[in-house]
């Protein structure tokens, strides 16, 4: 085991580094949208609802683009994956068994779902700030009482109170995703749990639609045969609360399945 994360420490700062990379233009990016939606509320009120309409539709759109690359991407190393050598399957029926008897299991999923609600929630709350009129010429005011001791004219004062009430929204996010972030990280990380899997000399096939090309690149393998699985642990390149997150494959011979997942990592390559 700490030969495996020895091997892949070089590996693993590289991808850090380019994370390092990732947030700092994301944060980039936040900065410049914050300004320019203070600037469009200011001076072109009348225009603000168009500007947010235009804003969504943006990001749907990059989304979509995004998306369908990526589809693209998964679809070729499925049928990659897939075209392999069969080595191991897992049929939902055994998964569905060792899981009923992993008494543990209820408890850790339990704790990731509380600490992954306020992320579902705040949208929501931030969504009301800003469509609810009330809401939001309310949250508003406060802050231009607070910007009227600056003694700013009243464009300037006008446009510290947009920046303020949209920064403020946006650092509210930005902390329930860390801290929700560190909850997770306190928990071992997420827990991803397939129904059933294939294992091939190609890689992993979780629930027939998610393929983990070999060679595998993990951060640490756990085996537990108590509980019967094997668990890998990785790192996501985003998250503000660190991107650890793990995959657990149920198995009735953890040991054996832990030989192939073992011949499929980079250490092995």
């Amino acid at each position: 085991m700490p030969a495996l994360t020895a091997r892949l420490e070089k590996s693993f700062q590289r991808r850090f580094r380019w994370a390092c990379v990732d947030q700092r233009a994301s944060w980039l990016v936040s900065t410049g949208l914050l300004i320019l939606f203070a600037y469009v509320s200011t001076y072109f009120p009348e225009h603000v609802g168009t500007f947010f309409l235009v804003y969504v539709l943006a990001v749907l759109a990059v989304t979509a683009i995004v998306a369908g690359r990526s589809a693209a991407a998964i679809y070729k190393d499925l049928e990659y994956v897939k075209s392999g050598k069969t080595l191991l399957s897992v049929s939902s029926n055994e998964v569905a068994k060792l899981k009923s008897r992993d008494r543990e299991l209820n408890r850790e999923l339990s704790a990731q779902t509380k600490a992954m609600v306020p992320q579902l929630v705040t949208p929501f709350v931030v969504m009301l700030a800003l469509f609810i009129p009330a809401v939001r010429e309310g949250a508003l005011h406060g802050l231009a009482s607070l910007v009227a001791q600056t003694n700013l004219s009243g464009q300037a004062g006008r446009f510290l109170t947009f920046l303020l009430f949209y920064g403020l929204l946006t650092l509210i996010l930005y902390l329930v995703n860390y801290i929700a972030g560190r909850r997770l990280q306190r928990a071992g990380g997420r827990l991803d749990v397939p129904s059933f899997y294939l294992v091939t000399e190609r890689g992993l096939v979780l629930e027939g639609r998610v393929p983990l090309k070999a060679p595998l690149t993990v951060q640490s393998v756990r085996v537990d045969t108590r509980r019967r699985f094997v668990e890998l642990q990785v790192r996501s390149r985003s998250g503000l609360g660190g991107g650890v997150s793990r995959v657990r494959l149920y198995c009735e011979n953890p040991r054996e399945l832990e030989a192939l997942l073992r011949s499929l990592t980079e250490e092995r390559r």
